[in-house]
């Protein structure tokens, strides 16, 4: 009797320190997911979650400047309309001045719509260029 009881305690306490050992790793794996999460992207980007009207805007002028046909381009930042239409999806409506190969001053009015698929928000590659209409 004595020794049916002690190896049933003997085999209760392997297979009790076997599932410490699992829930262990488990909970390094847990941190480890969580850190690259968290350090996955700046301080910034993790609080506020979606884009404000100047992070639109700025990646609305990267869409925009390699379709104008003129250099020197001078964009209105202070004067541009923001929108956002559904769930991630953003129109910018502004302008920007160009000089042709004369000299002349050209201004051409756009407007953009944009959808955000996530990431970080300064880069091109976490954008959807939806719509881009000149004049």
């Amino acid at each position: 009797m004595d020794k049916n009881y002690l190896a049933e305690k003997k085999k209760k306490k392997k297979s009790a320190v076997s599932a410490a050992w699992v829930l262990v790793a488990l909970a390094i794996v847990f941190v480890i997911i969580i850190a690259k999460f968290a350090f996955s992207g700046s301080v910034d980007e993790i609080i506020s979650g979606t884009p404000s009207s100047d992070d639109v805007y700025a990646i609305a002028k990267a869409f925009v400047k390699p379709t104008l046909k003129s250099g020197g381009a001078d964009f209105s930042d202070s004067e541009y309309q923001f929108g956002k239409k559904e769930d991630s999806v953003y129109v910018i409506k502004s302008y920007v001045k160009t000089k042709d190969n004369a000299g002349d001053e050209q201004k051409t009015n756009f407007e953009i719509t944009l959808k955000y698929k996530g990431g970080a928000k300064q880069d091109q590659k976490s954008w959807e260029l939806l719509n881009l209409n000149e004049d």
